[in-house]
């Protein structure tokens, strides 16, 4: 069942200047507890400035229009932060029909059939799990509930949620067993110095089971973050796609899905090398390589880190990128129909641990796009 969304957003407005009736307040518990996403909605707003002029948009019956006014502002010189774009995706959910999701529907649309996804179809978000491929070419599942021990020597043991590396007094040979994190999965490992390591959806970590006396080195092909354990005497690198970074001590995240590798520090001070090329990092800086040329300039560190956070965060991001980003997270073929403009920029935001539909219907209003799904295959086109 629809909600009177205008309804809502007037009580909203209410409780957060202090004039709700009791019987208001008792409606808009009502309202907090039918879903995690509307007590997290509300929140983002008590959490954020200038609400009253953010709040009256909420009322409109119009949400293109409330969406086109809320970017007006950014581009007439408002301030928005990256809170502004969370709530500017709920106030087009809430406008837009996102609570009819939750209702008792065999469809899910939007109100000019925007998002196109049946309920039984809907897919899940990415769920933790990979595969381990030991250094004699023996695979391991890492899923269920239930730690065990994965080798013969007790040094590698974990489950669907975490990989441990032991340390052991006992020598072992420099040889690399490979973490493999495929579509719809996550995984976090922590290596035998202490490092911790969260590795994205598509991609594959090497390691050794006991690093060398001189260094730390692992190979990374995809996207991970890591916390590297201090250590000055053995310095700590990641290869990836012609890259080193180079750190002793410190947390950054690499993206390497492409040709173009670009590593973004949070903490720390890090080098990366190309070749006979380096740059030096300080936290909040970010460090581009493509073929024979490295740069480095000022990160956005909300837009780099946001899968680490647990969302999408799409600044200006072509609908290609976003397509690549909802393929890795959802298992999706994606396909264009039409005459899409692939080169066309958009932004918007929501967390990463909700279904499909909901990503889409917040895409769908910050775009001229329509999205259908049809098993695992994603078909984009431009609305008519």
């Amino acid at each position: 069942m629809k909600e009177n969304t205008g309804h809502i957003s007037k009580i909203i407005q209410k409780f957060l200047s202090g004039q709700l009736t009791a019987e208001e307040q008792s409606q808009l518990d009502k309202w907090l507890n039918s879903s995690l996403q509307n007590r997290r909605f509300l929140e983002s707003f008590r959490q954020a400035e200038n609400i009253e002029e953010d709040l009256s948009i909420v009322g409109q019956l119009n949400a293109n229009q409330a969406w086109d006014k809320l970017n007006n502002k950014k581009r007439n010189g408002r301030s928005f932060g990256k809170w502004s774009l969370g709530i500017a995706a709920s106030i087009v959910f809430l406008l837009g029909g996102f609570l009819l999701w939750q209702g008792d529907v065999d469809l899910f649309l939007s109100g000019d059939k925007r998002v196109i996804v049946s309920k039984k179809q809907d897919i899940a978000p990415a769920t933790s799990g990979a595969v381990l491929v030991l250094a004699d070419g023996t695979k391991v599942s890492l899923n269920g509930d239930s730690t065990k021990t994965l080798t013969k020597n007790n040094n590698l043991i974990g489950n669907s949620n975490e990989l441990v590396v032991k340390q052991t007094d006992q020598p072992i040979p420099l040889q690399y067993n490979s973490l493999i994190v495929p579509k719809a999965s996550f995984y976090k490992m922590t290596l035998a110095d202490g490092t911790k390591v969260w590795v994205n959806a598509l991609s594959q970590l090497k390691f050794p089971a006991q690093f060398s006396t001189k260094e730390r080195r692992v190979f990374l092909d995809g996207e991970a973050y890591f916390e590297v354990t201090p250590n000055a005497t053995q310095p700590f690198i990641v290869e990836s796609r012609g890259n080193e970074i180079k750190v002793l001590g410190t947390h950054f995240n690499i993206n390497s899905y492409s040709d173009l590798v670009r590593t973004t520090l949070a903490e720390g001070r890090v080098e990366v090398w190309q070749n006979n090329q380096h740059v030096e990092l300080f936290p909040g800086e970010y460090a581009s390589s493509f073929k024979d040329n490295l740069v480095k300039g000022k990160a956005d560190l909300a837009h780099d880190l946001a899968w680490h956070n647990n969302e999408f965060y799409f600044k200006k991001e072509t609908i290609t990128n976003i397509a690549h980003q909802l393929s890795r997270w959802y298992d999706l073929d994606v396909t264009f129909r039409g005459d899409v403009q692939l080169d066309k920029e958009y932004t918007g935001s929501i967390e990463r641990d909700v279904k499909l539909s909901q990503v889409l219907e917040m895409l769908s209003y910050v775009s001229n796009l329509k999205f259908e799904l049809e098993g695992n295959k994603l078909i984009i086109a431009t609305r008519t």
